[in-house]
């Protein structure tokens, strides 16, 4: 009994109930026996769980920005109902409501390093300065590489890619490259030897049997035709040359669009255009012509006034003449080397083609002799090194077979060298003559891309080829497509 009442009278200050309503006023209590009560979570901490959320506060997360990884959202509690405490001096805390989260994100929800987010809502589309509850967030437009349908890619070309794609344009197409340039490299060498032996010979024998007083006049006009012999065969080269550069430029474009045409198509494409580009190769020429023609004939009359100081004039004007002409050449060659391209592309006439090359290498000069230089110095080194042991091995078999009885065995030995030294020529011809080609057409298409968007029309175009939507037939023909890749 006394330890029930001292048990009693220990703990009489103790109210059975603490959570009910006070009856009357109470006695205070220590602060260290007081009840404790929930403290406001602080502002920028997370809510520890079992207390209600406050009204947002200060600065709030942003929409469009999904939860950080690494920390995922806490899912919402239950409201729990208020405790007031009357009388002493603290207001109850009015009860709160979270908002509730049909679809709370969860860690496997959020996007990964690499992982697109998902596609706007139509809430967001329709008002995007909604709140979180009301949006979700949507893809970020990132950087998309240009597309390269084929040979280059539709954009403005780099130093590497000007480098490359020449040779690119040999080992992708070879039978419509290298197949067209050894037709036109054949045709001219079996031309030389057909032609040119005929006179040759022909000659050799009309001045064999001249009579004793007519050798001189005999052997003149030998001479005279021998020369003139070499003359066909150089023009068909020339003309070869121009009709190749026409069909490498043609191949250069389908190629840039994706396409790989055999030889026949290419030769049908371009033939409409083989008048244009001869003519262009020979006022090119006759250009240079003149110009040698007037510098000798100066030479000429310099020499005529005799004396030291005639000499001496002839030797500087000699040495003159051959800088500008080298300058010149240069320049206009460099000025010039679009006109193929324009010519067959565009379907352009010698002059107008002449006058577009000239606009469209404004300001990029040094750029396009450049790229050219180094192309054909690469090509030309590479050659040397391949025909220079062949030619040295035909010219010395002579000498290696000098002590053999045959002579039908020497004869048929050095034909055999020469015939392959021929061959070997021939071959690298064709090769420099497609990669030489093939530079300055695709230093077209990138000036083109980069002075009046031609990239932007190809990529229209391929891309409405793709659709089976209708196209032009050429979309690098500006009068055609007018200025547009679909019609």
């Amino acid at each position: 009994m006394d330890t029930e009442q001292r048990a009693g009278g220990e703990m009489g200050d103790q109210d059975p109930n603490p959570w009910a309503t006070p009856q009357g006023p109470r006695q205070p209590v220590a602060p260290e026996q007081a009840t404790p009560q929930p403290l406001p979570p602080q502002q920028g901490h997370p809510q520890q769980p079992g207390y209600p959320p406050l009204p947002p506060q200060g600065y709030q997360q942003q929409p469009g920005y999904p939860p950080q990884q690494g920390h995922p959202q806490q899912p919402a509690y239950p409201a729990q109902a208020g405790y007031p405490q009357p009388g002493y001096g603290q207001q109850p805390y009015p009860q709160q409501i979270p908002p509730q989260y049909t679809q709370p994100y969860t860690q496997a929800q959020q996007p990964g390093y690499g992982t697109p987010p998902s596609a706007p809502t139509a809430a967001y589309d329709a008002n995007p300065y909604a709140t979180g509850a009301s949006w979700a967030p949507g893809p970020q437009q990132g950087w998309a590489p240009p597309p390269k349908p084929g040979l280059i890619p539709l954009r403005p070309l780099s130093f590497s890619d000007l480098f490359g794609a020449p040779f690119l344009v040999l080992r992708r197409n070879p039978k419509a490259t290298f197949g067209s340039a050894l037709l036109l490299q054949g045709l001219t060498a079996v031309l030389s030897l057909v032609i040119v032996g005929v006179v040759t010979w022909l000659s050799l024998s009309r001045l064999s049997q001249a009579a004793p007083g007519e050798e001189d006049a005999i052997s003149a006009g030998a001479i005279t035709a021998i020369i003139l012999s070499f003359l066909i065969p150089v023009a068909v080269s020339i003309a070869g040359s121009a009709i190749l550069q026409g069909i490498i430029a043609q191949e250069v474009a389908r190629g840039t669009l994706g396409e790989k045409l055999p030889l026949g198509v290419l030769w049908r494409r371009t033939k409409a255009r083989f008048l244009p580009l001869i003519g262009y190769t020979f006022l090119l020429i006759g250009v240079v012509t003149v110009f040698i023609a007037v510098a000798v004939g100066l030479g000429f009359v310099l020499t005529g006034l005799g004396g030291t100081a005639g000499v001496a004039l002839t030797v500087v004007m000699g040495i003159g003449a051959l800088l500008v002409l080298i300058a010149a050449s240069v320049w206009l060659g460099t000025k010039f080397s679009l006109t193929p391209s324009i010519i067959v592309l565009e379907n352009g006439k010698v002059f107008a083609s002449l006058a577009r090359s000239w606009r469209l290498t404004d300001g990029y000069f040094w750029r396009t002799f450049g790229v050219q230089f180094l192309v054909s110095s690469v090509v030309s080194v590479a050659s040397q090194v391949v025909a220079t042991p062949i030619s040295l091995l035909a010219s010395l078999v002579p000498v290696l077979f000098v002590g053999v009885d045959s002579e039908a065995t020497m004869i048929v030995a050095t034909i055999a060298a020469q015939g392959l030294s021929l061959l070997v020529s021939v071959i690298i011809g064709a090769i420099t003559v497609v990669v030489i080609s093939a530079t300055s057409a695709v230093i077209y298409v990138d000036l083109r891309m980069r002075k009046e968007g031609l990239d932007l029309d190809l990529a229209r175009f391929v891309e409405a080829r793709a659709g089976g939507r209708e196209t032009v037939d050429n979309p690098f023909d500006v009068a055609a497509a007018g200025g547009k890749a679909t019609r």
